[in-house]
């Protein structure tokens, strides 16, 4: 019994599970991350089946289910390959921010086609001499009749390159100001105003991209703020508490990966004349990751429940969960390349793969010790 999924979203969780069932494969995903390509073929699939669409509202095209909806549907796409799954989940948890404070025009131009599977998107807050301390910035607009010229750089940033369009943060006379610009934008500022460095391959999720953004005399159109002018820390920071969950979705959708994938290999592997799941070693690894399992899953979905309640305890369950959640998934993944033993360390297997991309749950949405920082704020 699941006392937060009511049989809708039971249904969703069902429905991602078999078609990631059908259209995800190691080798597939091999192949992506050896051209270095995102899945765009998959992500129009995801969205002509509306799985993006799950957490967001009728009214732009989702179907209403909320954070937890979101958390399901990561949750079973990186639950069957974390490598692609993290990546399509990537494709729209940046476009979260224009959902929530975007005019009614942004989200009909952007978040529909986004919902629908025709857009990729991206944000861009990161810096090179600023990371977690997003008030630094250094990247400036300046206004100008009736539009900004911006000029600096970001770094970091997911999708960036094949993004159809990106939440920018930048220092702005009265604070930080979100702003979103898209491919038609870069087309009209010409070439020598925008610049794209694809920063090379990662540890991890090199099924995207990861680049510097270089701004050089660009033209936003004021009408591209997002949300209200100097507002934009508070508005980006709302965003993760989202960004937070989902993410701690794709760390959970690769624990049980792992735990999944070891159970079932400690079941047919023989040693000694039995399955190596009678020995008492491997029997009390597994009872341990199931144990954190249930404990993770509890502390994720009440997160989520928290948020869609809107009840003010949903940024301390959000941060608990970012927190908890990777840090647990990364100790499963060791575990279970363990009980694999030499096979968990070949490629083929891809419980080392899944360790790499995981790794980054606990980097990205705000470092490990940011959750502890916030999560001390709030208790103490």
């Amino acid at each position: 019994m699941d006392i937060y999924l009511n049989n809708d979203l039971k249904d969703v969780e069902k429905a991602v599970s078999e078609f990631c069932q059908q259209e995800l494969d190691q080798e597939y995903l091999q192949r992506l991350e050896d051209e270095h390509k995102y899945p765009r073929e998959l992500f129009e699939k995801i969205g002509e089946l509306g799985f993006i669409g799950v957490g967001f509202s009728e009214e732009i095209g989702g179907s209403g289910y909320g954070a937890l909806g979101h958390v399901v549907a990561v949750k079973e796409m990186c639950r069957k390959l974390p490598g692609i799954g993290m990546a399509l989940s990537l494709g729209y948890m940046p476009g979260i921010v224009v959902d929530i404070y975007g005019t009614k025009g942004q989200r009909e131009k952007y978040i529909r086609p986004m919902i629908e599977g025709r857009y990729i998107a991206a944000i861009a807050v990161t810096e090179p001499d600023s990371g977690s301390d997003i008030g630094s910035l250094k990247t400036r607009m300046e206004e100008k009749e009736d539009y900004f010229v911006v000029n600096g750089s970001k770094i970091f940033t997911t999708n960036a390159g094949y993004a159809d369009f990106y939440t920018l943060l930048a220092k702005d006379e009265d604070g930080l100001t979100a702003l979103l610009f898209d491919k038609e934008l870069i087309d009209e500022n010409g070439s020598g105003h925008f610049e794209v460095n694809d920063l090379g391959r990662k540890m991890g999720i090199n099924t995207t991209s990861t680049g510097e953004l270089v701004f050089s005399d660009f033209r936003i159109p004021k009408e591209h703020v997002i949300g209200q002018r100097g507002k934009g820390k508070k508005i980006v920071l709302d965003g993760f508490e989202i960004g937070r969950m989902m993410t701690a979705a794709q760390a959970f959708g690769g624990m049980l990966y792992g735990y999944e994938k070891a159970a079932d290999y400690a079941k047919k592997r023989k040693q000694f004349g039995k399955p190596i799941i009678k020995f008492q070693s491997i029997e009390h690894d597994l009872v341990d990751m199931y144990v954190e399992i249930e404990k993770c899953r509890s502390l994720l979905y009440k997160a989520a429940w928290l948020y869609d309640k809107k009840d003010p305890e949903s940024k301390k369950y959000s941060s608990m969960a970012k927190l908890a959640i990777p840090e647990s998934a990364i100790k499963i993944l060791n575990r279970s390349i363990d009980i694999l033993g030499g096979y968990g360390y070949m490629r083929d297997q891809g419980l080392e793969g899944a360790l790499r991309d995981v790794r980054i749950t606990s980097i990205y949405e705000g470092t490990s010790k940011i959750q502890r920082n916030a999560i001390a704020k709030m208790l103490y």
